[in-house]
């Protein structure tokens, strides 16, 4: 799937947009959806920077929260999103964003709830997405534009805000962010700063801040491909969608097992893709390699001698046997053949697909068992059911028997009221009659 056929929608102070193809449209706040999504928060009241302390990073995040509720940098109460840290001599530096714990609650809520999966992120994530060491990248949302480098010495974040509609306020905000980080993006060179419009209506602004960065490199920047779309009569110009699609498996907010689930929907359509491909190939070069032969048949021989190969052939045909060299390839298959029917992977999306609001998964463990001959490979499930809700535990029995999985009950891992725990085996693979 291409980065413009995703469904992605941008979150602005101003309002929700819906973007797909070369179209957007303006949408209600917290829609329901039916199809899967990328939303990207790119909110003014989103707090992004580089912070450096003294000490252990693994109490990066409750440092961060705590400076930021003091400072009162969010509204309320904070919820820190660590795009990327970076440890040094002593301590460590933390790239993030703060969003006021409200948002941050809804926002999981909301993109739980959704029939598909739906993964959210901040313009933070994007931003550093791919950055490495010796790169820069900057990104202009409409009339604020952001900077983030890393370099030898660490990571650095900038961003500035033209205060004002015209191409002054444009100019005079880009030359500032310039300016200040003139001595690192010269040091870095062009081929090694990006640029790109996470969202632009003024062409004209674009132009701006490439000028300004030229004036400081010596030469144009790298410029990402921007997507064009149709809003409501305005064209924008933004990287936004293919950021956001290369972003999501690792910035995104939601927990690992969803983000593992997205990315696995699109590996299974990359290899499909490609055995079409790989298939088609092979037909042509039959078909072309047939041909050939024909040709060459008619040239050299009479409609006697043809008659008599093409018996020749056809008795060939019914007694040969399978080169020895190929055994060992018809093995390894059936072993690839094996390790798919357990990919953890395309299970935890079954698993997803077939589990309710009623039902929490606690653990997915893949068991090997030591004698395979007696006893196939199996998954263990534990999860528990929420009070009165015992049909859900049915249902859900129901939906991964219907997947192609043999379940059986096993004693639960912990005493928890509702707890339950099932061995779930491939029905290739599955011997006995194993039923829940």
């Amino acid at each position: 799937m291409s980065a413009a056929a995703e469904h992605v929608y941008r979150v602005a102070n101003a309002g929700w947009v819906h973007c797909h193809g070369h179209e957007a449209q303006d949408v209600p706040a917290w829609p329901r959806l039916t199809h899967t999504a990328l939303v990207v928060l790119d909110l003014d009241d989103v707090f992004t920077d580089v912070w450096r302390f003294e000490g252990k990073s693994e109490y990066a995040t409750a440092l961060i929260e705590k400076r930021v509720r003091t400072q009162g940098l969010v509204e309320g109460s904070a919820h820190i999103i660590m795009h990327r840290m970076l440890k040094l001599p002593g301590g460590f530096q933390a790239f993030f964003s703060a969003v006021s714990l409200d948002l941050w609650q809804r926002s999981s809520q909301w993109a739980k709830e959704q029939n598909d999966h739906c993964l959210v992120m901040t313009t933070g994530g994007l931003l550093c997405n791919g950055v490495d060491v010796g790169q820069a990248r900057l990104l202009l949302s409409q009339r604020r534009l952001m900077c983030f480098a890393h370099s030898e010495e660490g990571m650095v974040f900038a961003s500035t805000q033209a205060l004002g509609s015209g191409a002054s306020a444009m100019t005079s905000s880009a030359q500032v962010l310039v300016a200040n980080q003139s001595a690192l993006l010269s040091r870095l060179g062009p081929d090694a700063v990006e640029w790109g419009a996470l969202w632009s209506t003024q062409p004209a602004d674009g132009e701006i801040c490439v000028s300004a960065l030229q004036g400081v490199l010596g030469s144009a920047p790298v410029v990402m491909q921007a997507a064009e779309l149709s809003l409501a009569g305005e064209r924008v110009q933004t990287v936004m969608p293919a950021l956001a699609r290369d972003a999501a498996g690792r910035h995104a907010l939601n927990p690992f097992s969803e983000r593992v689930a997205w990315r696995a929907e699109r590996w299974v359509a990359s290899i499909t893709a490609l055995t079409a491909v790989v298939g088609g190939a092979l037909v042509a070069v039959g078909a072309f390699t047939s041909q050939q032969a024909d040709v060459q048949r008619e040239e050299s021989q009479t409609q006697r001698a043809q008659l008599a190969a093409m018996q020749q052939r056809i008795q060939a045909v019914t007694t040969v046997q399978a080169p020895q060299q190929l055994l060992p390839v018809a093995e390894f298959s059936r072993t690839l053949d094996e390790g798919a029917r357990y990919d953890p992977m395309a299970f935890l999306a079954v698993l997803k697909a077939s589990t309710n609001q009623n039902i929490r998964i606690v653990r997915v463990k893949l068991e090997s068992a030591q004698q395979p001959q007696t006893r196939p490979r199996a998954f263990r499930v534990d999860g528990v059911v929420a009070p009165g809700a015992s049909a859900s535990i049915t249902r859900w029995v129901s939906q991964m028997v219907a997947a192609g999985w043999t379940l059986k009950a096993v004693d639960p891992a912990d005493s928890t009221p509702g707890a339950f725990s099932y061995e779930l085996v491939a029905k290739a693979a599955a011997s006995g009659n194993l039923k829940p």
